[in-house]
């Protein structure tokens, strides 16, 4: 048997085994162990290459980025950073049309910058957002899509873990890649905005303008005045909200004593909203600023975020048990990242040993196809893997054996990252096993079916698809950026 046909069921064998539910890291290690023996019938030249994997594999200092990083965001998960940060743009747009769904775009976009993690940011913006667009007169399926759609943009926005996964592997600088993937991420929350504001004017109903729910108390009050005036033949004021306090809201009733109705705080101050922002933006701009401005490389700007989050988390909400936890989930987060990194290296160097990389190569070259073609076949192929597997494991697996055919076709790593990145988080969105609506679920529990998520989400799956269309179209959306400021 040839050593390319042992790789090549070796690839089988790996889907099959992560389709069967076996983690993706030990489908990787065991795959690869058992090719690399079959490929050199020798087992300690295998246990030897394992070994090596396991040691280099993730030593290099450029691996730090990756558990502070995720420190960094599980700092700002534990607190109350993503209210904050709601708050205060909902208060900015609460004049604008659809400027609570703009609101949860805008917030996303922003705790994208320190978080990184599409998953994590659908399941806090699932409590934040999602119950304030209900209250509102929101469409259940659209609020679901907004929190949905809007969560993609914490792999876009740097610092995101999928960049900093793509520059190690494959070499591309990952301050680079945090470059390039801000216009993309910035465009992509705007055309969700403006969709959002069209959306407003065709079916106004859907985000609370045409049908809003009257307070159960003033419509009682509604009810008693037609009654007095059909008794009395006196027309008499209509009930109306006077005011607002802090955390409730005073209801005028004619006739009737003042009543006090509890709602969320609404009463917002630009002050009070701007200083619960300001330290979110700030640690944002410190770390990217400095990473663009050279201050710092892209591990230390990661350690300066770590503790720039730590400091803020203790001052918005952060106790000791959150504290405990942040570490906890951060420690779970990193082994399986670096174990996977590991176990992608094995099977990364089982691929160049058998030949299946450059043959790969040989046979996409022979097809006579334009590189733009073979970047189409790629994103149909990371959107059917982002439907079944997680945005890491899909990079660990796909980047080994597109890459090489990358470079061999001319293409510009940078500007593919970004699109890869993209077209990844779309399978994140699509049925049947997307893995943002799920997360979803788990915090929404019964208050969202997972089919609604994905009915929800549809229309932003479209806006995404969109967005590759404009970066194929126009690969200066991703390149401008990074050439203007080298």
């Amino acid at each position: 048997m040839s050593s390319v046909l042992i790789a090549q069921l070796a690839v089988g064998a790996l889907f099959l085994m992560v389709l069967a539910g076996v983690p993706i890291s030990f489908s990787l290690v065991l795959v690869s162990f058992v090719a690399m023996y079959l490929i050199t019938d020798n087992l300690d030249i295998a246990l030897n290459l394992l070994n090596s994997a396991a040691y280099s594999g993730v030593r290099e200092y450029v691996f730090a980025v990756i558990p502070l990083f995720i420190l960094m965001g599980s700092f700002m998960t534990n607190s109350r950073v993503a209210e904050s940060l709601f708050s205060a743009i909902n208060f900015s747009l609460k004049k604008v049309r659809a400027g609570l769904g703009i609101a949860t775009v805008g917030a996303n976009t922003v705790f994208a910058a320190v978080t990184g993690v599409s998953i994590a940011s659908a399941a806090v913006f699932s409590n934040v957002a999602f119950p304030q667009m209900q209250r509102y007169g929101y469409d259940k399926k659209l609020a679901l899509g907004i929190v949905a759609g809007s969560s993609i943009l914490g792999m876009l926005i740097p610092p995101s873990l999928l960049m900093i996964l793509y520059g190690i592997l494959t070499q591309v600088s990952i301050g680079s890649l945090f470059v390039a993937g801000l216009v993309p991420g910035l465009l992509l929350a705007a055309i969700y905005s403006i969709a959002l504001v069209l959306w407003s004017f065709v079916r106004p109903d859907m985000v609370g303008l045409a049908v809003r729910v009257p307070n159960r108390f003033v419509l009682r009050a509604e009810n008693k005045r037609r009654r007095l005036e059909t008794t009395s033949g006196v027309a008499l004021a209509a009930p109306e909200e006077v005011g607002s306090i802090a955390s409730s809201v005073r209801v005028h009733i004619p006739g009737m004593v003042t009543q006090v109705i509890d709602v969320p705080d609404e009463d917002m101050t630009f002050r009070r909203s701007m200083l619960g922002a300001l330290p979110v933006l700030g640690l944002v701009a410190l770390v990217i600023g400095g990473i663009w401005g050279g201050l710092f490389s892209p591990t230390e700007a990661s350690a300066v975020g770590a503790v720039g989050a730590l400091l803020i988390a203790l001052n918005m909400g952060m106790d000791r048990e959150k504290f405990v936890r942040s570490f906890q989930q951060a420690a779970v987060g990193i082994g399986g990242i670096l174990l996977l990194l590991i176990a992608a290296g094995f099977f990364s160097r089982m691929l160049a040993a058998s030949g299946l990389v450059s043959q790969v190569s040989g046979f996409l070259g022979s097809l006579q196809i334009g590189p733009l073609a073979l970047v189409l076949l790629f994103i149909v192929i990371l959107i059917i893997m982002g439907t079944i597997l997680d945005s890491s494991s899909i990079i660990l697996l796909a980047v080994p054996l597109m890459f090489p055919s990358i470079l061999a076709f001319g293409i510009d790593p940078l500007w593919f990252g970004i699109v890869f990145i993209v077209a990844v988080e779309i399978g994140l969105l699509t049925p049947p096993f997307g893995m943002v609506p799920f997360a979803m679920n788990a915090a929404l529990g019964s208050r969202a079916r997972v089919e609604e998520i994905f009915v929800g989400s549809f229309p932003f799956v479209l806006m995404m698809l969109g967005l590759l269309g404009l970066l194929l179209a126009f690969p200066e959306i991703v390149t401008w950026l990074p050439n203007l400021l080298r």
